[in-house]
């Protein structure tokens, strides 16, 4: 098995960031530092350890469903001089080592898949498999119905690298008006995981994004589970979950 795979699989993250970790030097393998993700391990006999800790395979795999609220980083290990709260620190004192599925940024709350799952969070964020994920948006201005139908025909957009990309989201639905009656609230439902895709979508019709929430990936919804809160997925929601990723027959 791959090493960076051996990783993976082992509840480090998904794959770009077990790569990280060996490129920072953090990975060695019968006591000898490796900088390859393609070196060969053998997990019932070699020893492979990330900052000197051992590590190994779960014998079960976890499944979460955490409710993130807005203010808080998607992130396992805070960087020094940081001291804005991270989704670790809801997770200190649960026994098994889990990692985010993809991310949601700082201001943007609801559902994050948890997992110690290190192929199915690579497949959820692989774009091969489109696993759609629904947010609601409070945003700028009334929208009206006619933009509503532009926003279902896509958008060109510019990613954080200047490079165009277009997104055709699977459905963009107006809810309702906000309490003054100055903004709209509105459901988008897409299946690309670009950095900030969901506001940069709204900024392109001019209606900025004020709040994001993100209601459901996949088969898996919020529901009304409490910000700060998280819960184990049902048996039913993992098959639908994988299903999804192409990790099992339909």
């Amino acid at each position: 098995m791959r090493l960076n795979k051996f990783l993976a699989y082992a509840g480090l993250g998904a794959r770009r960031k077990v790569e990280e970790l060996i490129k920072q030097g953090r990975v060695e393998v019968n006591g000898e530092i490796v900088d390859s993700p393609a070196v060969e391990v053998d997990p019932k006999k070699d020893v492979v350890k990330v900052d000197g800790e051992r590590v190994r395979l779960p014998k079960k795999f976890v499944y979460i469903a955490f409710n993130k609220p807005q203010g808080v980083l998607t992130a396992m290990e805070r960087a020094p001089g940081d001291k804005r709260p991270i989704v670790a620190d809801y997770f200190r004192h649960y026994p098994v080592r889990l990692f985010p599925v993809g991310r949601l940024d700082y201001n943007t709350e609801g559902l994050l898949i948890m997992t110690n799952d290190g192929e199915l969070a690579d497949r959820l964020a692989h774009p091969r498999y489109h696993v759609p994920k629904t947010y609601i948006a409070k945003v700028k201005g009334k929208v009206k119905p006619a933009e509503i139908e532009r926003m279902r025909k896509g958008a060109l957009l510019v990613d954080d690298k200047g490079k165009k990309f277009f997104i055709k989201p699977i459905d963009v639905k107006l809810l309702h008006p906000s309490k003054t009656g100055r903004n709209t609230y509105v459901q988008i439902t897409i299946d690309q995981g670009k950095n900030r895709v969901v506001r940069r979508f709204f900024d392109r019709f001019d209606h900025g994004v004020l709040k994001l929430k993100r209601v459901a990936v996949g088969p898996v919804k919020l529901g009304n589970l409490p910000k700060g809160h998280y819960r184990e997925l049902t048996p039913e929601e993992v098959k639908k979950l994988k299903q999804a990723a192409g990790m099992e027959e339909k």
